[in-house]
């Protein structure tokens, strides 16, 4: 899985399996923002998995209230350039 932000520094990317965001750095509350602009916009039509300095336990209740599933991943990639944080996989229910 693509853990750093591609090297035109952008903090969206797509994959195969998922629209990636990377939030981390952003103030409060800035990166659950970001999340559910994503969301809000309709354009994930797959899984979104944001990149995020720490768990977003405030971003739970948004995701249920819109009909999203989510889950922690292992932030970990297996590479030393690897950065910290923890990752969050959201899919729409029923998708």
């Amino acid at each position: 899985m693509t853990c750093a932000r591609p090297e035109d520094d952008s903090r969206t990317w797509r994959t195969a399996d998922a629209v990636h965001i990377d939030v981390r750095g952003l103030e409060a509350p800035e990166p659950m923002i970001a999340i559910l602009r994503a969301i809000d916009a309709g354009e994930v039509d797959t899984a979104l998995i944001a990149h995020l300095d720490r768990e977003p336990i405030f971003l739970y209740p948004e995701l249920d209230d819109r009909g999203w599933a989510y889950e922690l991943l292992d932030s970990s990639c297996g590479s030393s350039d690897c950065e910290d944080g923890v990752m969050l996989r959201m899919v729409r229910w029923g998708s």
